[in-house]
């Protein structure tokens, strides 16, 4: 995601109140995404006591130590910082950003990215055995810039997305010091790539675009999945969104960006203004657009796209101190804007971090509702990042990117939420 200059953050703090409400829209208008909302399919699990979901959410608490601000019944943890060793020798990177989980044969890992420039970003791990504590923390991928967001696969890798103008792929092993990898993935394109979502179905490999006119893509193959075949003979495509709300995939030439940048390339595709979070649940790729304050699924099934979350209808520019004793109230009633990076839950509500206001974590139901479930309090010159839940579902992982003094090298914070029993 792109940091925000001081003019920006001071001109979002005074966004007034966003619509509970989704409001359906048509497509096509001057070659930007809008589309008819979707049914209802948000669901209760009853297997696991522990699951953190939207029915245990409930208003704030004062925040901790740390500035973490969670529903009663809730507790957080600091489990890493950033310039500090974890577990061992391994030092906590500088802005944390994009993450998964993954399962180990007797517990789990927290894979999270690394935005610094100039190569020096790449992706750790921190790895807990079955009963949460920490037993490991390493690299598995170095040398690289602005590691933003990525995404798991479902052969049990991560892509690592860098986010700058020729940012590209890289696939990592979670697995400590595996010999196969890192490989560059550079046929999934060259721009400043957010985050990915793989359909287990067909394993086609869907894409954000951190850009103003950037565009929403898919990667696929008919090769076995994650083979070396399956990245040089694919192809990869930028949806065009049509008027009922269909998507023709259109060919990118040159993935690379030799001589064009693929926006370029391509004028006709649908811009998304600043693509960035994205995730796959149930046969629906869920992403984000910051700028318009709204949340998407795409439905490979029935190849359209339709607007699940908007936030742009009552966007009121009003006195930024508006926002400040907006910040400090109940959390009923307020809602998100600048969505950014994503998860979903067991349940299938979608959990949306905000790039700035007042610093939430929000669980949204298809009703258009948000409901806090984390609001961090002093971290002004950060953003949250890298969402995700443990395997069972009972444990959330995230991170303020600059924590509370906004430096990108020891400011990053992440933490671990779980209920209290």
């Amino acid at each position: 995601m792109i940091k925000k200059s001081r003019r920006e953050f001071i001109k979002n703090a005074g966004l007034g109140c966003l619509s509970l409400s989704v409001t359906p829209y048509l497509i096509g208008i001057n070659n930007e995404a809008s589309s008819e909302t979707v049914g209802n399919f948000n669901k209760h699990s009853f297997l696991n006591p522990n699951l953190i979901s939207w029915n245990d959410i409930g208003p704030l608490q004062d925040p901790n130590e740390f500035g973490v601000m969670v529903p009663k019944g809730m507790q957080c943890k600091l489990i890493a910082q950033s310039g500090k060793k974890i577990s061992n020798s391994y030092i906590w990177h500088g802005s944390p950003d994009g993450a998964s989980i993954f399962p180990s044969n007797n517990g789990w890992i927290y894979v999270s990215n690394s935005e610094l420039g100039d190569n020096e970003g790449g992706v750790g791990v921190i790895k807990f055995n079955r009963d949460g504590n920490i037993e490991d923390s390493y690299s598995i991928l170095q040398n690289s810039s602005r590691n933003c967001s990525g995404g798991k696969t479902p052969w049990n890798t991560w892509l690592s997305c860098e986010e700058h103008s020729k940012g590209i792929v890289w696939e990592t092993s979670p697995i400590k010091n595996d010999p196969n990898f890192p490989k560059k993935r550079e046929m999934l394109g060259a721009f400043r790539h957010e985050g990915a979502a793989i359909d287990p179905k067909s394993n086609f490999i869907y894409m954000t675009h951190d850009d103003m006119e950037g565009f929403f893509y898919r990667f696929i193959s008919n090769e076995i999945a994650g083979s070396e075949e399956y990245y040089l003979r694919g192809e990869l495509q930028a949806a065009k969104v049509n008027s009922d709300a269909s998507v023709t995939w259109i060919k990118v030439p040159d993935p690379l960006a030799k001589e064009k940048s693929i926006i370029e390339q391509i004028p006709e595709a649908t811009v998304f203004k600043r693509g960035e979070g994205i995730a796959y649940f149930n046969r629906k790729i869920f992403f984000t657009t910051t700028h318009d304050h709204r949340v998407w699924i795409y439905e490979p099934d029935i190849n359209k796209i339709s607007l699940f979350y908007d936030g742009i209808q009552k966007n009121n520019y009003t006195n930024p101190f508006n926002f400040f004793n907006r910040w400090r109230k109940d959390s009923d009633g307020y809602v998100l804007k600048s969505p950014d990076q994503m998860t979903v839950n067991a349940d299938g509500y979608p959990l949306v971090a905000e790039d700035g206001d007042n610093m939430e974590l929000c669980f949204l139901d298809n009703d258009g509702f948000a409901k806090p479930l984390v609001r961090l309090d002093g971290h002004w010159l950060s953003e949250i990042t890298g969402p995700a839940f443990s395997p069972d579902g009972s444990r959330l992982y995230f991170s303020s990117q600059r924590g509370r003094t906004g430096s990108r090298r020891t400011g990053g914070m992440t933490f671990e939420i779980k209920k209290i029993v």
